[in-house]
């Protein structure tokens, strides 16, 4: 746990990786050095060398006038006190002059530098423009809305719909009628040119920011308006904002350098690359290269530099591409320490002993599951060896805190796994194993033999299709034979189910309320009649009553058709009500798994006693939690995973990893107060026993 005190400097914070004292200043530098880090080494090549050209760039502009002999706008030199002679014209580089010089008698050199030195002042004041300009109006016109954001919409859409470079020089001809021609017109022409581009981005965000949940808390908390604005949506927005900047600084170059091209840019002798191009465009055919090639050269580089630095930059800003760039080092397996040990366990979790169930084939069995995540710190394995059966007709309830491996073993089960994702072990569906099955098997397995119903499940309907599309699109993908007709049928059939009414089938996911939409999309997930379902929190945001309704129809389909149901949930009431066996999962392990009459009145692993503790009934006067902390799972401790936070613990208990032990003829723990978890039980220790609400242990 980090540590915070207060000096002369600001708070001083521990490194939680390197344990190294960091006072607040060098706390801020390391977090904001945190994405640099953690990018992809493609990314950090493109922000540094692109960065690196642009400081040299910078360094040619602002220190090459102070120690370079020659000016951009010199033509004669002073070869002794008040004797001037000129520069000779279209001379080929040579020492004197290193890129040689121009028709107008202009060393090229020299011409570059300053060149740049007019690149910058203009690039700096035109993005500036933009920025300040398009941000402000976007935040407003987002937030605001009404006539206002109409207004801005369809002016800066007019802007947006003339060609950049011939907006830019209506504005500088306009602009140099006003004021003398120079920089500043020059830069406001194509400042204008990007005020419409901050103006769409930061308004899309805006009106999709304001909606946030903790926004409107913001507001029913009595924060002012301008504090909603500047710190809760201002700066949610402006994420993209340091990309758009670096894209634009690359195309005012080309701008400003197509303006010179044209003459309507900065008027001359002034030195700029596009001007002196043009000039160039007839020493070519003659034989002299020098001059058009230097300044073509100079544009090039520093815009390729610019976009470089632009696209490093999404990519760390951007955790999406961030993900994309760097997902850690390739996950290999780590070997077991004892197979024939984990061979067992798994043959015991699997049995169902005297349920009735020993007699069926499981509809999915699985054995020594591992799912990971590459990370830039390393392999993070969310589910590590994990062991069970369901069968046909059966309900096996999947409990445990937020982050131990739930809803990651569920999407697993279906092959349904973020890029940077892998699963090992064996999941046996119908005699087939889905990790080792090719894509296009997967997905015909998806929805026939797996059916799964998601966490938040009204999100995931595609509001641009009809609910009956849906049905459509999914029963005819597997079915081709079936008619659209007949499709259609058993969608309403499906959601008369649901109990939502037959006619509904043509509306819209946005003109159904989100329990509707939760139940339209378990409809969707049973249309097929799979072997087994994974549910996903499948009753979240609904009301007791179609939840009932929905444990019923699960209870039907368990009955009748012989469906299998994972059922993943935090819910303990809800697979006391539910569920005929119960797997309690920490760290990414079932630590204990047994019937549910069993587990919950006799629970024996400490983990299990604290989750039936810390529930609420009505005879509950007290509130209770578990102390601590789950385990980092990139570097989990040796031993049990739950010893830091057990109240049982004992030494042994961090020498290894206990194994699932039988504590009852159904129910196995894997805790070292029992015979078989892998080492003796002391001699002296009792374990707890009774259920953990009446005993208070």
């Amino acid at each position: 746990m980090s540590t915070e005190n207060v000096d002369a400097v600001g708070p001083v914070r521990r490194d939680p990786e390197t344990g190294e004292t960091k006072t607040g200043v060098a706390a801020r530098l390391a977090h904001a050095w945190m994405p640099f880090r953690r990018a992809s080494r493609v990314s950090r090549v493109l922000i540094f060398s692109g960065l690196g050209v642009v400081v040299l760039f910078l360094l040619a502009a602002f220190i090459g006038p102070l120690i370079y002999e020659f000016g951009g706008t010199q033509y004669r030199v002073e070869v002794a006190p008040g004797e001037f002679e000129p520069i000779e014209a279209l001379q080929p580089p040579s020492g004197e002059h290193p890129l040689g010089t121009t028709r107008d008698q202009f060393d090229v050199l020299a011409r570059i530098i300053d060149g740049a030195s007019l690149a910058f002042t203009v690039m700096a004041l035109a993005v500036s423009i933009a920025m300040i300009v398009g941000v402000t109006l976007g935040l407003l016109s987002g937030y605001r809305g009404g006539p206002i954001d109409r207004v801005l919409v369809t002016v800066m859409d007019s802007v947006y719909a003339f060609p950049p470079l011939i907006l830019a020089i209506i504005v500088g001809f306009a602009l140099s009628a006003i004021i003398s021609p120079g920089v500043v017109p020059a830069a406001a022409a194509v400042g204008i040119v990007y005020i419409p581009q901050y103006f769409r981005v930061v308004r899309n965000h805006t009106l999709s920011v304001k909606q946030e949940p903790f926004v409107e808390a913001a507001r029913s908390m009595g924060a002012k308006e301008r504090t909603v604005l500047g710190r809760y949506v201002f700066f949610n927005v402006v994420q993209t904002v340091p990309v758009i900047l670096t894209l634009n600084a690359a195309d005012s170059i080309l701008v400003l350098a197509s303006l010179g091209f044209l003459g309507y840019g900065v008027p001359p002798p002034t030195a700029e690359w596009g001007y002196d191009i043009s000039r160039a465009i007839t020493d070519v055919p003659a034989g002299v290269w020098w001059t058009a090639l230097w300044p073509g050269l100079a544009i090039v580089i520093l815009v390729t530099a610019l976009t470089l630095l632009g696209e490093g930059l999404n990519d760390v800003i951007n955790p999406l591409l961030r993900s994309r760039g760097k997902t850690g080092p390739k996950i290999e397996p780590a070997p077991r320490e004892d197979m024939s040990a984990h061979d067992g366990a798994a043959n015991a979790v699997a049995g169902a002993a005297d349920t009735g169930l020993e007699r069926w084939r499981p509809s999915v069995s699985v054995r020594d599951l591992r799912v990971g995540y590459r990370t830039p710190d390393g392999p993070l394995w969310a589910v590590d060896g994990v062991d069970f059966d369901v069968y046909p007709g059966e309900s096996l309830g999947l409990v445990g805190e937020s982050g131990c491996g739930k809803t990651s073993l569920g999407r697993a089960l279906m092959r349904l796994m973020p890029p940077g994702g892998v699963v090992r072990g064996k999941v046996e569906v119908a005699g087939e194993d889905m990790v080792g099955m090719s894509e296009s098997r997967v997905r015909k397995k998806r929805g026939e033999d797996l059916g799964l119903v998601f966490q938040e499940p009204m999100t995931r309907l595609n509001p641009l299709m009809k609910i009956s599309d849906h049905f459509i699109e999914m029963i005819r993908t597997h079915q081709p034979g079936v008619s659209r007709a007949e499709a259609l049928a058993r969608a309403r059939t499906a959601l008369s189910q649901m109990g939502i009414p037959p006619t509904r089938v043509e509306s819209y996911p946005h003109e159904f309320s989100g329990g509707m939409r939760q139940r339209a999309m378990i409809a969707l997930s049973i249309v097929l009649e799979p072997r087994v379902i994974v549910a996903d929190e499948p009753t979240t945001a609904l009301d007791v009553i179609v939840e009932s309704q929905i444990l019923d129809l699960f209870g039907r389909l368990r009955s009748e058709e012989q469906i299998g149901l994972l059922l993943v949930t935090h819910n303990l009431g809800l697979v006391a009500e539910t569920c005929d066996r119960v797997a309690v999962m920490y760290a990414g392990k079932i630590v204990e798994i047994g019937p549910v009459d069993e587990i919950f009145n006799d629970p024996k692993h400490p983990y299990t006693r604290g989750l039936l503790a810390s529930t609420i009934s009505l005879e509950t006067t007290e509130l209770q939690s578990i102390d601590g902390y789950p385990p980092n799972l990139i570097d989990p401790p040796p031993g049990c995973r739950f010893a830091s936070r057990c109240p049982y613990v004992m030494e042994h208990c961090t020498d290894a990893e206990p194994q699932l032990t039988e504590t009852n003829p159904e129910q196995r723990a894997a805790c070292y107060l029992y015979p078989g978890a892998g080492a003796p039980v002391p001699e002296g220790v009792r374990a707890p026993a009774g259920n953990p609400q009446e005993t208070g242990v």
